[in-house]
């Protein structure tokens, strides 16, 4: 028998029972529906929190001065108690300088590399004050290495004094009136001119580096007269930095810098692994736990919703198994003219396969809808632009897995067809 000629059968199969046969596909739309949804939606929060991520310095490997244990150790007596001395202890906090930027500058596969001098001052615009906080940063290297975007003015360059960049959030939001270009305002009452408003951030998660990140940049000489001012309670040396931020080539590889900047800064520092006083992170390590964890979530909702699948290719089966006893006799007939079982076999496929592809489209469609609704939601209630969002790896899955659900279902049904005697069928009532 001619494919065409099985595919017209078929499909007046489907069409004899119009009522039955859109019961059963509503399963498969529900089961590919849902899993097209909660695909889509995974893809695209992946997608969102990996930029954000990487916004805020995906490729830049921050070190700091720390320990990484308890550098004091606990003597006990013979009571088990903790011994007390009677000498005070002295612990010298570990601090970043200018020996330790010369050292990473003769790494090869270092780029850039930025320090960073921070803490928190108040700022004055227009007879109003709010706290902010600055970081000092190296005015040559900062604008190559900040995942920052520039709005209106320009960025730090070298040379610049009493000049300051700030976030947008600060200059729009902060105070009644909104900070614009070459305007002045006071830090710890000494007068900043900003020559810079950096871009909103209009991420899914835009405005968190605002909230909770630095709002006011300028070259970090200029931030050690707040640290040495007489309000705060510690002063700080020149050359100390809080943090040290590194830029690699575009080439280079990644986990090999880790290390060599990690043995360098020890042989530099005069430390080992179990002495050593700095740290040093890579925000690529968040990114990569953060998308196995929206993964792991994705495909464990995905596998719930898979449920509704498993319910929907058991309404498949039993409309089959339905259409093979009504359709006895006709098998019968077929039998008898000549059909083989091959060819009574691919009908009944056939007739599954299709219900399950009409669904699995239909599904993927109202999976997609409802994806869009989702987000069109977060953006009217975030304040973000709608981006419309599409898993092409989602829709491809989704029909071949309705398609594939469709024939596993209707295989038992369509081969007890194509397994029936011609005499057999012909006396069927």
């Amino acid at each position: 028998m001619k494919p065409a000629k099985i595919l017209k059968i078929a499909l007046n199969m489907v069409k004899a029972n119009k009522l039955r046969s859109w019961l059963t596909i509503i399963g498969v739309i529900i089961g590919i529906a849902s899993v097209m949804a909660i695909v889509t939606t995974g893809e695209y929060f992946q997608e969102q929190v990996t930029e954000t991520l990487e916004s805020l310095g995906g490729d830049t490997i921050t070190i700091v001065a720390s320990y990484p244990f308890d550098p004091v150790e606990m003597d006990f007596n013979e009571a088990g108690e903790p011994a007390v001395s009677e000498e005070p202890l002295e612990i010298k906090n570990p601090e970043l300088t200018k020996m330790d930027v010369m050292t990473l500058q003769r790494i090869p596969s270092i780029e850039h590399v930025n320090v960073n001098v921070e803490t928190g001052v108040d700022m004055e615009y227009a007879g109003e004050k709010t706290s902010v906080w600055v970081k000092g940063v190296d005015p040559r290297v900062w604008p190559e290495i900040t995942k920052k975007k520039i709005g209106e003015g320009r960025m730090l360059k070298p040379g610049d004094r009493a000049v300051v960049v700030i976030s947008n959030e600060l200059a729009h939001e902060a105070f009644e009136r909104e900070i614009r270009l070459n305007q002045m305002v006071l830090l710890n009452g000494k007068s900043y001119r900003v020559i810079g408003i950096l871009a909103k951030d209009d991420g899914l998660l835009g405005g968190m580096g605002g909230l909770f990140g630095s709002s006011v940049y300028l070259p970090y000489e200029e931030v050690y007269s707040f640290r040495q001012s007489e309000e705060n309670l510690f002063d700080m040396e020149k050359d100390v930095y809080d943090s040290i931020e590194v830029k690699l080539y575009r080439e280079a590889d990644h986990d090999a810098a880790l290390e060599e900047i990690e043995n360098r800064l020890r042989l530099s520092r005069r430390v080992d692994e179990k002495t050593q006083d700095f740290y040093v992170s890579s925000p690529k390590e968040a990114i990569e736990s953060t998308r196995k964890l929206i993964d792991g979530l994705t495909a464990f909702l995905a596998f719930i919703a898979g449920i509704s699948l498993l319910v929907g290719s058991t309404g498949i089966a039993n409309t089959m198994f339905t259409s093979v006893l009504e359709k006895t006799k006709e098998i019968g007939i077929m039998k008898a003219i000549g059909a083989k079982n091959r060819d009574i076999l691919l009908i009944f496929l056939c007739n599954a396969a299709m219900i399950g592809l009409v669904g699995g489209i239909i599904g993927i469609l109202l999976g997609t809808a409802v994806v869009q609704v989702i987000l069109l939601m977060i953006s009217v209630r975030m304040q973000i632009p709608f981006e419309f969002a599409l898993s092409i790896k989602g829709t491809l899955v989704a029909t071949l897995v309705s398609i594939i659900v469709g024939l596993i279902a209707g295989l038992v049904p369509a081969k007890n067809a194509s397994e029936l005697k011609p005499v057999d069928a012909l006396r069927y009532e």
